[in-house]
């Protein structure tokens, strides 16, 4: 049985143990059967699902920072009276593989202000994208590198606890 069907049923078990069937319980007793799961990973064989949902997660919170930081960096050069936008494109070699976490990656640099996917080389390992306000083109790299960083952790996480081999 996989993690999310595991955790669906101790939410399913937590809701007939208390005996009211509601959204709340549903809720609570999913996050008390994540909460089993990462105690007893091996014992439960959800390692790879606690570890991909942490990873989900903490990519959403980056996600949310970064968001919030590019605005302000963006609305800051807005108001500015003279603003140095530095207009560049970068090339960006990608250690994503597969279609859906490229796209993934273009789509998240795509919502950042200041950055735009402009498309891939024909082999797929480079990306290529529009950035302004950064102050090198290392700058602009280094930026949606921290990014395809975090998506890394998502398409393939460790597991809290693995078996040994």
């Amino acid at each position: 049985m996989n993690g999310f069907t595991l955790n669906l049923l101790l939410a399913v078990v937590w809701m007939l143990f208390v005996g009211e069937v509601s959204l709340r319980e549903l809720v609570i007793g999913f996050l008390l059967g994540f909460g089993i799961l990462a105690v007893f990973p091996r014992a439960l064989g959800s390692g790879g699902y606690v570890g991909r949902s942490l990873a989900v997660l903490g990519f959403v919170g980056f996600f949310l920072r970064e968001l919030t930081v590019a605005n302000v960096h963006m609305a800051l050069l807005a108001l500015r009276p003279h603003p140095r936008l530095n207009p560049m494109i970068v090339a960006v070699p990608l250690r994503l593989q597969g279609d859906a976490a490229q796209t993934l990656l273009a789509a998240v640099i795509a919502l950042m202000p200041g950055t735009v996917a402009m498309g891939f080389s024909a082999d797929r390992r480079t990306l290529y994208a529009h950035a302004i306000g950064s102050a090198t083109p290392q700058a602009a790299r280094d930026s949606i590198t921290r990014v395809e960083d975090r998506l890394l952790r998502v398409t393939s996480p460790q597991p809290l606890s693995e078996e040994p081999a």
